[in-house]
Order: structure tokens, then C-alpha cells, then sequence
């Protein structure tokens, strides 16, 4: 064997021997803690909400269908316009209903001068068959026809007054503030009484209702709580804006649980003066339940779910890892609310790193939002 191979070999040996060294002495060297996220869990008394999903609905849907039969002559407003209520919507071709209350005037004016003449004639024989210089048969002939002609008076007045309504119902009004729908007949088109086919619908906007549902097992929680007056406070929020609520009151409660669903239906209602709200958008409804004191809050990132339910990890004061199991009491997107006799307002709770954490392990804090 050559000088040169001897050396190689043995320097080859050496170098092995130092790098062996080198990673004993690294695998006798602990990690350092890993780093954590923590805040301090707070106390408050705060609301505990029932979820549910519900429906946006006009108090009220009026459909506009003819009173006067016609031909459409004008639109005063547009498709999808909003209107106030008592604002002119259609007119209907009132030529023919004015002609009609014209002859009825003429008819009475008519009446009324025959009756002048049957009551001056009966005044005028009055006198006449008490001195006995007339029969009380043809005296009473007078009376009758004076009757009579009062009759056709009256009669041709409420003539009139009905005229008049029909002429009236020429002018189609809103009889609600809303918004209205599309056209389902346009001008020219000759019109009908009592068309199942609405001209077009109005539905208000300010103030709006929510319909929703709840299980009996619910109801029964906050009807135990509220009682069955049906004047529950609710938040509700559209799932595009979660972060701007509308509170409102419920107002109906039905009079039985619904057998094929098990669940009782409930009505609500929002002022929803800016029309955030639109009818039959879907929502989110929160009920309140009740309100818990002294509940205990953490961040939603803080709660984790485990094989024995929720739980939370909090650092004590060696600064080590600990897991707390947990009860939700109600969830917001800003905050959960728990209940656990492990853990008290002060605490140091593990907000983010838990993945890198066991219990019982030394923990470096890294706290944000503490008071």
C-alpha cells in the first residue's frame, strides 16, 4: 500500500470521527419552547342567541287588478318604480263612465222638477179636501205620486254616487307605499272587472318582515325564558355582511308546531328604512335566548375541537401548556363564549400554535390584545 493511500485513508477516518462528535453534541441539545399566540381570557355578560334561517317578506302584497272595465289609456309610472301611497299608477279610458254619470244627473234634475210639481200639488189640494171639495181618493192619488217622485229622486242620486265611484275607479291609486313590479298589461290593452291577471303588484319595503323557524325543542328554551307573548328581541344579517345587524322584534308566533317538520314558524319585523333588506333575500336570524353574566369570552381561533369536545389550551404560570375542556355557550364571528370551572377570567389562552403544542409542554408567549 502506497504512502498516499495510507494518508487518505487515515484522514478519511478523522473526518468521520469529527462529524460523529459534531451530531452527538447536536442531539444532546434541546429545542428551544416553541412560540405561541396568547390573550386573556375576559368575563362579560353577554346575550346567548338561537340560530335560524329566515326569509325577508313585505308585510303586505297588493296586487293591482282593474275595478272599471276599460281600455288602458295611460302608465304614470315605470316598472319597478317606487311609489308613495294615494300616487295616480293607471288611468282607464273614463269617457264612457262620464257619459254615464251625465245622464244620471239629467235623469235627476228631471225627477227633481216632477217632484216640485207632485209636492205643489198636494199643498195645493190640502186645503181643498178638508172643506171637502175633493175626494181623499184622488188627495191621497197626490200623496202617492208626490212619494213616488221622492223615490225616483233618491233613486237617481244614488244612480249618481254609483257613477261616480266607477268614474273614480278609472284613477288606479297606489293604496300602499312600496315598490312595484313589472307590467303585466300594457296601455291599449281593453281591461276588465276583477281580471285574475294583476296589472302589476306592490310590495312595501319600510318597515319589512322575517320570516323563520324554529325547532320545538328551541321554542320550548326561549318560550320558557320570554314567555309566549311573542315579543322576542332577534338579530338578523344578510351572509353577504355578516358585520352589519338589524335588530328587530318578533311579533307572531303560530298557533301550532308544523307535525311534518317539527318546527313552529315566527314572524319579525325590521324598520329597514334604506332598503338594505330586500323581499325574499335569505337571512341570517338570531333569537335571543337568554343572557349569560359573567360568561367567559376567548377568540374563535382559541377553540379547538377534540374526541372529548371542544377544548382550549391556556399557558399557567411556569409557563406550560395546558388543555382545558370547554362548553360553548354562543359563538359570534368576534368571539366564542365558554363555560369551564379549569378556567378563569386572567387566563392566558392559546389563540395560535397550538398545532406545534402538547399538554405539559414549556411554551415562549407571544401575547396580543391583553388588557
Amino acid at each position: 500500500m502506497s504512502k498516499k493511500l495510507l494518508y487518505f485513508l487515515i484522514f478519511t477516518v478523522f473526518l468521520s470521527l469529527m462529524f460523529a462528535g459534531c451530531n452527538k453534541k447536536k442531539s444532546n441539545e434541546k429545542p428551544p419552547p416553541p412560540r405561541v399566540t396568547t390573550t386573556k381570557v375576559k368575563q362579560e355578560n353577554i346575550p346567548i342567541y338561537i340560530d335560524a334561517i329566515g326569509q325577508v317578506i313585505s308585510p303586505v302584497t297588493v296586487n293591482i287588478r282593474p275595478q272599471a272595465a276599460g281600455k288602458l289609456i295611460n302608465a304614470y309610472i315605470k316598472q319597478g318604480a317606487l311609489v308613495e301611497e294615494g300616487d295616480l299608477l293607471y288611468e282607464i279610458d273614463p269617457r264612457p263612465y262620464q257619459a254615464i254619470i251625465d245622464e244620471a244627473k239629467a235623469q235627476l234634475a228631471h225627477d227633481q222638477a216632477l217632484l216640485v210639481y207632485a209636492e205643489q200639488t198636494v199643498e195645493r189640494y190640502k186645503k181643498v179636501v178638508e172643506d171637502e171639495f175633493l175626494s181623499k181618493i184622488t188627495y191621497e192619488q197626490y200623496l202617492s205620486n208626490a212619494a213616488a217622485a221622492r223615490a225616483q229622486v233618491e233613486l237617481d242620486t244614488a244612480a249618481i254616487t254609483a257613477a261616480q265611484i266607477n268614474l273614480d275607479y278609472c284613477q288606479v291609486v297606489a293604496p300602499v307605499s312600496g315598490k312595484i313590479s313589472f307590467f303585466n298589461v300594457d296601455v291599449g290593452n281593453v281591461l276588465v272587472v276583477d281580471d285574475p291577471n294583476q296589472i302589476t303588484v306592490i310590495r312595501p319595503f319600510s318597515p319589512i318582515d322575517i320570516t323563520f323557524s324554529l325547532p320545538q325543542q328551541q321554542f320550548e328554551l326561549i318560550r320558557h325564558e320570554q314567555g309566549d307573548a311573542g315579543e322576542w328581541k332577534f338579530v338578523a344579517t344578510l351572509p353577504e355582511k355578516p358585520n352589519s345587524p338589524f335588530e328587530g322584534m318578533t311579533y307572531f308566533i303560530d298557533n301550532q308546531v308544523d307535525q311534518n317538520t317539527g318546527t313552529i314558524l315566527l314572524k319579525g319585523r325590521l324598520p329597514n328604512k334604506n332598503r338594505e333588506l330586500w323581499p325574499g333575500e335569505f337571512i341570517r336570524v338570531k333569537v335571543l335566548y337568554k343572557m349569560a353574566p359573567d360568561a367567559l369570552i376567548v377568540p374563535p381561533s382559541a377553540v379547538l375541537i377534540g374526541k372529548d369536545g371542544p377544548y382550549i389550551y391556556t399557558v399557567d404560570k411556569e409557563g406550560k401548556a395546558a388543555a382545558e375542556n370547554v362548553t360553548i355557550l354562543t359563538r359570534t364571528e368576534q368571539y366564542i363564549a365558554v363555560q369551564s370551572s379549569q378556567v378563569h377570567a386572567g387566563d392566558s389562552v392559546i389563540v395560535d400554535g397550538q398545532i406545534n403544542i402538547a399538554p405539559g409542554l414549556a411554551v415562549t408567549e407571544v401575547a396580543i390584545n391583553n388588557p
